[in-house]
């Protein structure tokens, strides 16, 4: 797959193919995050819409039912006991989780029983009848897939970007992802928001999962009460006042809580896939990273017994320890795609090659990577990781220069930029050397 971006976020133009590995170096400012951001957005979208759609009629079915619920207390000709019980069963109706077929069929029984019980003037039947057949009317009708597809692009990139999905000064811009002949995705996007410009065509990645930094786990209290403004879809004034987030850190955090297999049930002998990947990381930090109920937080614990709290590990274990919750959990599995940004920002240069290794083991076991970095170190070994393994057509070394990144494989330019900084130095090295 490729994906082409015109007048996004901090990209004029950029074009990627999203292979195995995609490694995308470069300055800051330049739109290296820019890549990860918009395929985890396309992938979460694109994946959920159908939850989307169907939390959309719940929240309109449980609309209806409250307006149901207030027209029969209104109009209950006499209010007796057994009567004011099923109202309230209605009205209670909403704490379970029901889908929209299911309430309206709860509905239905309420409104059978309530009539069965109480007298109604004719023209307050029909009113509450009315207001059921607006029910069945909605859930009759077809799915739009198209518009609910492009419902769920909106909303996911207005939790990602905000306001800011545009490169600035920008007043229209467009995201593409073709594969061959075939477009997958075509976006035209406004300051308004995002137009699907034809049907989509499937997207073979199953989720998506973005790393920015390890240090959320050191940030549980206030990342336990945020939200998205995905969230805010329900407008229940019950969430104001709570903190907002990004989508990807949110999504990231609540894989993080899930609940973590024993690692001698996850079969480490098995010298392949995602098995392997669990026994390398169990080796090098030699413990495990998890959320405890109990203390309400994450805790390292070590191989010997002990468990300390995880504000006091070092970087690179909670590097590792947050990777191996996601493997074990397979949210890192074939066939997904994990998205790190600059993850040697918290690294020592020895832990960077070992993360390189990692890496090009999870895609050796299906799952696709693709890392924003500026560290030579991580760089180089990627690559030679890639070769040992024969990856190499299956790896894209793209650079983000000035604004633009171009669909092609630069490392020598990668390493010219990133050598710049010795450079600086040789020449005070000369400067002195004259002074002398």
């Amino acid at each position: 797959m490729k994906l082409i971006l015109e007048n996004i976020g901090m990209l004029q133009h950029a074009e990627i193919s999203l292979r195995k590995l995609c490694v995308i170096a470069g300055e800051n400012d330049n739109g290296k995050s820019t890549i990860g951001k918009i395929v985890f957005c396309i992938v979460k979208a694109i994946n959920r819409y159908r939850e989307d759609l169907q939390e959309t009629k719940e929240f309109w079915v449980g609309e209806k039912r409250e307006e149901i619920y207030f027209r029969l207390r209104e109009t209950l000709r006499p209010s007796n006991p057994e009567v004011m019980d099923v109202l309230r069963g209605l009205r209670m109706s909403s704490r379970h989780r029901l889908n929209a077929e299911e309430q309206l069929a709860a509905i239905d029984e309420s409104i059978h029983r309530i009539f069965a019980l109480s007298e109604f003037l004719p023209d307050d039947q029909q009113e509450v009848i009315a207001l059921r057949d607006q029910i069945q009317t909605m859930l009759d009708q077809p799915e739009n897939i198209k518009q609910s597809i492009e419902n769920a692009l909106n909303k996911v990139f207005a939790s990602e970007f905000d306001a800011s999905l545009l490169l600035q000064g920008a007043t229209e811009g467009r995201i593409q992802l073709v594969e061959n002949d075939l477009t997958l995705i075509d976006l035209v996007v406004m300051e308004k928001g995002v137009l699907l410009t034809e049907e989509v065509e499937p997207v073979a990645l199953k989720d998506a999962t973005f790393i920015d930094s390890p240090l959320i786990l050191n940030h549980h209290d206030v990342l336990a009460r945020s939200q998205t403004l995905m969230d805010m879809d329900q407008r229940r004034s019950g969430r104001l006042g709570m903190p907002f987030t990004t989508l990807h850190t949110k999504d990231l955090f609540d894989k993080l809580r899930s609940p973590v297999l024993p690692f001698d049930l996850l079969s480490p002998s098995n010298t392949t896939g995602e098995s392997r990947v669990l026994a390398d990381l169990q080796a090098l930090i030699d413990g495990e990273v998890a959320y405890d109920k109990t203390e309400r937080d994450f805790v390292f614990r070590r191989a010997s017994g002990a468990s300390i709290s995880i504000k006091n590990t070092a970087s690179g274990i909670k590097v590792f320890g947050l990777l191996k919750m996601l493997v074990a959990n397979e949210f890192v599995a074939k066939d997904t795609v994990l998205i790190f940004d600059e993850p040697e920002n918290h690294l020592h240069p020895k832990w960077q090659l070992k993360l390189a290794q990692v890496l090009i083991d999870l895609v050796e076991s299906g799952v696709y990577v693709l890392v924003s970095s500026h560290s030579p170190y991580l760089i180089e070994a990627l690559k030679r990781g890639v070769d040992r393994a024969g990856l190499s057509t299956e790896a894209r070394f793209a650079l983000a220069q000035d604004k633009r990144i171009q669909d092609e494989d630069r490392l020598s330019d990668i390493f010219s930029v990133l050598a710049e900084p010795f450079e600086v130095f040789r020449r005070m090295d000369a400067e002195d050397l004259r002074d002398e």
